[in-house]
């Protein structure tokens, strides 16, 4: 193989995996920012920004074992990344009680980009921002919620349904 096209192959092997952002969904919760109802991880207390990506950090440094130097996300060998899954895994993202039925739970479509790392049931992205969203009748104050989470500048319907896994399977008949 020639310089030349030794260079080339490198240049494609490093080239993004989509040219395009990738359309996926997720489960948010919702908590209350300055009186409005916003976007937050269900598992970090991260708040995502409104009019502007969300982008993903590592916590993994955050415990005292961690030992590995930081790194951008997401990587192979890490956990970090904005999660999503494509519609057909979307009845497995919860079940009825796995969450507190106290705290108010959004499903959405989500537009992932920049670095993509592809997992055994969806992705973990460097940068998202949703698409769309569905606030289920079960949230507390779920037409105040819908109201406040137009902010974000994409379509918010509420669902008709009153646990989360209708909510979930009402989502999978609006993707198909």
């Amino acid at each position: 193989m020639s310089r030349k096209s030794a260079a080339s192959t490198t240049e494609v092997a490093e080239a993004p995996d989509y040219v395009a952002p990738l359309h996926a969904y997720r489960l948010w919760a919702v908590e209350e920012v300055a009186g409005s109802a916003r976007l937050r991880s269900l598992y970090w207390p991260c708040i995502w920004p409104v009019g502007a990506p969300f982008a993903a950090q590592c916590h993994s440094r955050s415990f005292r074992l961690w030992r590995k130097a930081p790194h951008q996300t997401p990587v192979t060998k890490c956990t970090c990344g904005i999660y999503a899954v494509p519609a057909a895994v979307i009845p497995r993202l919860a079940r009825d009680g796995a969450m507190p039925p106290d705290r108010p739970v959004v499903i959405g479509a989500v537009s992932l980009w920049g670095s993509v790392v592809e997992c055994e049931r969806g992705w973990r992205a460097a940068f998202a921002y949703p698409d769309s969203l569905f606030v289920p009748w079960r949230c507390s104050s779920a037409e105040k919620t819908a109201v406040d989470l137009e902010a974000y500048g994409v379509p918010v319907d509420l669902l008709e349904v009153w646990n989360v896994n209708a909510a979930l399977g009402a989502v999978v008949e609006l993707a198909a």
